[in-house]
């Protein structure tokens, strides 16, 4: 196989293992059916990740990056951050259905790694401490605690069970929710 080749089939296994955990998660996702899907050997997928678990993680760790590198952090407009973060989320829920689905599925201390392992997590929780000396958010939490917030208010209408999921909403719906967003971060760190 040319290396294009063994590109072109990992890119398929990425792009269908992305749709399945997605949809599934890490426990039900088969891994079966992402080969069909992909076009790809199981015999290949295993060469090229290994188990599952580390499919799982390796589609975490890109989405999380990606996530990190589109969403513009300023720890002096905290408000504005989440609704970039919701913003983003919209566009890309797959992220947010795989950041859920690993701690509902015990996966929370590699999620924590993976985070950890990200330069600009660090830079975040940096940021946050100097807002918080300057007075700018509440200075008693902890950092990761403040971010851990932020995405909690963010995935509300997601993970409220009977809610919509954010998805195919009408423009006013839209920006009612990026207000409340809005707000309810500003009320609740606020320093």
């Amino acid at each position: 196989m040319s290396g294009k080749d063994v590109s072109a089939t990992k890119q398929r296994i990425i792009d269908a293992a992305r749709a399945e955990f997605a949809d599934h998660g890490l426990a039900g996702a088969r891994i079966d059916r992402i080969a069909t899907t992909a076009k790809a050997s199981k015999e290949r997928l295993y060469a090229y990740y290994g188990d599952k678990e580390s499919l799982f993680h390796a589609i975490l760790d890109e989405d999380f990056g990606r996530f990190l590198d589109s969403v513009a952090f300023d720890a002096d407009d905290l408000p504005g951050y989440a609704v970039a973060v919701f913003d983003d989320l919209r566009r890309s829920p797959h992220v947010q259905r795989l950041m859920l689905w690993g701690q509902l599925q015990g996966q929370a201390a590699r999620v924590r790694q993976q985070a950890d392992a990200n330069p600009q997590w660090e830079a975040r929780l940096d940021a946050i401490r100097r807002a918080q000396s300057a007075r700018v958010i509440e200075a008693t939490w902890e950092p990761a605690d403040v971010l851990a917030m932020i995405f909690g208010i963010v995935s509300c209408w997601v993970i409220t069970p009977g809610s919509d999921g954010n998805v195919d909403l009408d423009p006013d719906v839209l920006e009612t929710r990026r207000q409340i967003v809005r707000e309810s971060v500003g009320k609740i760190l606020g320093g």
